[in-house]
């Protein structure tokens, strides 16, 4: 029991010392290729074990001693933030060679996704500069039948022009004439009031003349009448 007891402090102190004398700077570094490892709580396979460690799995290096050993902290998988000791021998500073076929799996992935975005943004734009193509003739086509049409209301309003020219020229010749005509109606008229006039008098003279020249040959007759009475 005596002898257990000091071989019990001679090892913590060996570990202890071990543990000052190694550097305390921490480092990446992954459980080798095709293997399985045990985390245990300390740096023996007597220390009760922590979790199993598979091949390629990542941790932090933070110790390490003399006798092969190393003091991790689990970076990835099940056993995440756990930390304890496992033999050194099946760590290596290199990504396994699983996990970096693996990334290079994701990488293809995502060059081929950014290939096919790539190929599905070309040809989106493709489609788009042949819709504005299409846009832009038609637009184009439409500018020109306005620009025709355009020509040809020009050409209306000068012949509007003209024609609203002579209408309003025919329309003033037409008022003149239709005053010359009032004019002459009025002069009509009154011609024919005083032909009327004329005429009147013409015949009121006649029969005066035909009463004066009938009563002038009334009184001849009757004075020859007496004239071969009394004889």
């Amino acid at each position: 029991m005596g002898n257990r007891g000091v071989l019990r402090r001679w090892w913590t102190a060996a570990v202890g010392t071990t543990l000052i004398l190694v550097s305390c700077t921490a480092w990446a570094a992954y459980v080798t290729d095709e293997f399985e490892i045990t985390l245990r709580t300390g740096p023996s396979t007597s220390h009760r074990i922590v979790a199993m460690l598979r091949s390629g799995q990542e941790v932090q290096v933070l110790q390490k001693n003399d006798a092969g050993w190393a003091f991790v902290r689990v970076l990835d998988g099940p056993a995440k933030d756990k930390e304890g000791w496992v033999i050194n021998r099946y760590l290596m500073e290199r990504v396994p060679w699983e996990k970096q076929a693996a990334q290079l799996r994701q990488e293809n992935t995502a060059i081929k996704s950014s290939l096919t975005e790539s190929d599905s943004q070309w040809l989106r734009y493709q489609t788009r500069e042949k819709e504005l193509t299409e846009t832009l003739e038609k637009t184009s086509r439409e500018l020109e039948a306005l620009k025709k049409e355009h020509q040809v209301l020009r050409e209306g309003a000068a012949d509007y022009l003209k024609l609203k020219e002579e209408f309003e020229r025919t329309q003033a010749a037409l008022a003149e004439s239709q005053a010359l005509a009032k004019r002459l109606a009025q002069e009509n008229e009154s011609l024919r009031v005083s032909q009327n006039i004329r005429w009147f008098i013409i015949g009121a003279l006649v029969l005066l003349c035909g009463w004066i020249i009938g009563l002038v040959m009334g009184r001849q007759r009757r004075k020859k009448s007496g004239g071969l009475h009394f004889s």
